[in-house]
């Protein structure tokens, strides 16, 4: 038998470092992720804790409403305006 050369030779694959792929670094960037998302979260919660709601916030809120409810006359066009727009421009229906 003759030996005969092809004349087509297949090319040789090159073979590149695995840091050079992107897939490597697709399947990397999730669970690092979520590494750096708990890091994250480790430092906020590590800062100290939150503050303590007083016993009677309950109470203070209502003041606030009240003294919302009570507005002096510099407030009245701004509260004028929040009901306006929270309620749709409908006037309210006096007794």
């Amino acid at each position: 038998m003759s030996s005969v050369k092809n004349s087509r030779a297949l090319p040789v694959p090159t073979v590149r470092p695995w840091f050079k792929e992107p897939y490597v670094w697709m399947v990397i960037a999730g669970p690092a992720s979520a590494v750096l998302a708990c890091a994250v979260t480790a430092v906020y919660i590590l800062q100290g804790p939150d503050a303590v709601v007083s016993e009677n916030a309950y109470q203070e809120g209502l003041d606030m409403s009240r003294q919302v409810q009570v507005a002096k006359p510099p407030m009245q066009p701004a509260q004028m305006g929040r009901n306006h727009s929270a309620t749709g421009g409908q006037k309210d229906a006096k007794p």
